[in-house]
C-alpha cells in the first residue's frame, strides 16, 4: 500500500486532455470529411471534362470526316456528269453512223432492211439517253439545288458547328450528363481551327478537284475513244505506186474523248468516225499523203451553265490536232452539240469550290491536329464538405477556398488523322479525301494550362 501523501501527488484531472484530444479529433475527422468530397468531386469533374473534351473533339472530327465524304461524293457527281455527257456523244455517234450506214448501203440492198431497223433503234437509244442524261446532269450539277451544291452549303454549315461555340455546347450536354450542377465549355482557339480548312477559291485550287474527277474517270470517258482499221476491200488512191503496203488501202479512224474546258465550268465530249484516204500530191513521184475522206459517224454533246458553245474545244481524244484524226467530221460534230431542248445541258453549275486543309496555315502540313480545349466547373457550395453542410462552429468551422468559389477541372481532346486499324500498311498523308479522322485525350500544353489558370481566376 502506497503512502497516502504520494497518492495525493498523483491526483488530476483528464477531462481536459480529453477535450483537447476530442477537439483535435474533431477538426481533423471535419478536414478528412472536407478533402475527401472535395476530392471526390474533383475527381467526378476531371471524369466529366476527359468526357466533355473526347466528345467535342469526336464531333469535329466527324465535321472533318463529313467534309471527306462529302467531296468524295462531289467528285461522284461530277464523274457522273462527264458520264452522261460522254454516253449522249456517244448515242448521238451510233445514230449518225448507223443512218450513214443505211444511206451507204442503198446499193447492197440485201443488208438495207437491217440497217434500216438498227438506224431506227439508234435513233430511240439516242433520245431516251439525251432526256436522261439532261435529267442527270440537272439533279446532280444544277447551280443552287443540285447534289453538288447542297453538299458544299452543307460544308459550310457543319464547319460552323465545330467551332469553339458548337464544340462548347457539345462539352456543355456531356457534362451536365454526368452532373446537372456540372458545366462545361470550349477554351477560345484565336481562330486555329478557322485557319485549319479553307474553301477553295481560285481556280489553281479548283484544279486539284479536277484532277481528283479526271483520275477517277473510267477509261472509256476519259478516251481516248480511238480505233484504226485497214479497209481491205477498199484500196487507196496510191494503191501499188508506194512500197508502203499501209497506204495502199483506205482507214477506218475513230476518234473520241471527253474533257472539261479549262475555265472549268464545263463538260466536253465529242465522237468521230470517219475513212480516211492516202494520195499522191504533186507528180508521179511525190508522196502519199493521208487525208480525211468520208464521214460516217459524229456526235458531240457539252454541259455548262450558260449559252450552249457548239463547239469542241481543244483536243478531246485526240480528234482533230493533225491529219491523222477527224477534223472535219469534228467540225460536223460541234455543229449538233445542243441538247435538243434538253434544259440539262445548260444547268451544269461547274467545278465545286469545297472544303479542304488549309495547308499553308498548319504547322505539319503531312500530319495536322487540331485540338479542343474543354474546362468544366462546379459551384463551391456544390461540394458536400462540412461547411457547406453547415456542420461546426467557432474554431471547428473550416471555410474552403476554391478559385472563383468554383471547382475546376481541365481536359483536351485531340483530332489526328490516322488510316484505321486493319487497313493495308502505307503511309497517308492528313487530307479531307479520306475519312480517316480520329480522337484521342491529349496532355495540355504549358500555354494551355496558363490560359486555364488565367479564366479560372
Amino acid at each position: 500500500m502506497q503512502p497516502v501523501g504520494q497518492r495525493r501527488a498523483q491526483r488530476g484531472q483528464a477531462l481536459v486532455l480529453a477535450l483537447v484530444l476530442l477537439f483535435a479529433g474533431l477538426l481533423g475527422l471535419f478536414f478528412m470529411f472536407g478533402a475527401g468530397q472535395v476530392s471526390a468531386t474533383k475527381q467526378r469533374l476531371n471524369n466529366a471534362a476527359d468526357a466533355a473534351a473526347y466528345s467535342a473533339a469526336l464531333w469535329r472530327a466527324r465535321v472533318l470526316n463529313f467534309h471527306a465524304y462529302s467531296n468524295r461524293a462531289i467528285v461522284a457527281q461530277e464523274v457522273a456528269v462527264a458520264q452522261a455527257v460522254t454516253l449522249t456523244s456517244w448515242a448521238k455517234y451510233f445514230e449518225r453512223f448507223a443512218t450513214n450506214a443505211q444511206i451507204l448501203a442503198t446499193v447492197w440492198p440485201p443488208v438495207a432492211p437491217l440497217l434500216s431497223v438498227a438506224a431506227s433503234v439508234a435513233s430511240t437509244a439516242r433520245e431516251l439517253t439525251e432526256r436522261t442524261a439532261a435529267d442527270e446532269i440537272e439533279a446532280r450539277a444544277a447551280p443552287g439545288i443540285g447534289y453538288k451544291a447542297l453538299l458544299q452549303r452543307s460544308q459550310e454549315a457543319l464547319q460552323r458547328a465545330a467551332d469553339t461555340f458548337g464544340l462548347g455546347a457539345v462539352a456543355n450536354e456531356v457534362a451536365r450528363a454526368n452532373d446537372p450542377a456540372f458545366f462545361a465549355f470550349a477554351l477560345g482557339d484565336s481562330g486555329a481551327f478557322d485557319r485549319f480548312t479553307r474553301r477553295y477559291a481560285s481556280d489553281d485550287d479548283r484544279r486539284r478537284l479536277q484532277g481528283v474527277v479526271n483520275d477517277s474517270l473510267d477509261r472509256f470517258v476519259k478516251g481516248p475513244r480511238g480505233d484504226d482499221q485497214r479497209l481491205l476491200l477498199l484500196p487507196s488512191s496510191c494503191f501499188g505506186t508506194t512500197t508502203n503496203i499501209d497506204r495502199w488501202f483506205r482507214w477506218w479512224r475513230k476518234r473520241g474523248g471527253t474533257q472539261m474546258s479549262p475555265d472549268l465550268e464545263r463538260w466536253q465530249a465529242v465522237d468521230t468516225g470517219a475513212i480516211h484516204d492516202y494520195r499522191r500530191r504533186g507528180g508521179l513521184f511525190s508522196g502519199c499523203r493521208q487525208r480525211e475522206w468520208l464521214p460516217v459517224g459524229w456526235g458531240a454533246a457539252e454541259a455548262t451553265d450558260h449559252a450552249p458553245l457548239d463547239t469542241v474545244l481543244g483536243d478531246p481524244g485526240n480528234t482533230w490536232d493533225n491529219t491523222w484524226d477527224n477534223t472535219g467530221t469534228t467540225w460536223l460534230a460541234s455543229l449538233e452539240m445542243t441538247g435538243n431542248g434538253y434544259a440539262g445541258f445548260e444547268r451544269y453549275s461547274g467545278i465545286e469550290r469545297v472544303r479542304e486543309l488549309d495547308y499553308a496555315a498548319l504547322a505539319d502540313q503531312r500530319f495536322p491536329v487540331t485540338r479542343v480545349v474543354v474546362l468544366a466547373r462546379t459551384e463551391g457550395k456544390q461540394v458536400r464538405t462540412a461547411n457547406a453542410l453547415n456542420v461546426g462552429t467557432g474554431r471547428l468551422r473550416l471555410f474552403e477556398k476554391f478559385a472563383g468559389n468554383r471547382v475546376w477541372a481541365m481536359a483536351v481532346g485531340e483530332v489526328y488523322f490516322r488510316r484505321p486499324p486493319g487497313a493495308p500498311e502505307r503511309i497517308e498523308y492528313a487530307s479531307l479525301y479520306n475519312p480517316y479522322w480520329q480522337v484521342r485525350l491529349a496532355e495540355p500544353t504549358a500555354a494551355q494550362r496558363a490560359a486555364a489558370i488565367a479564366y479560372a481566376r
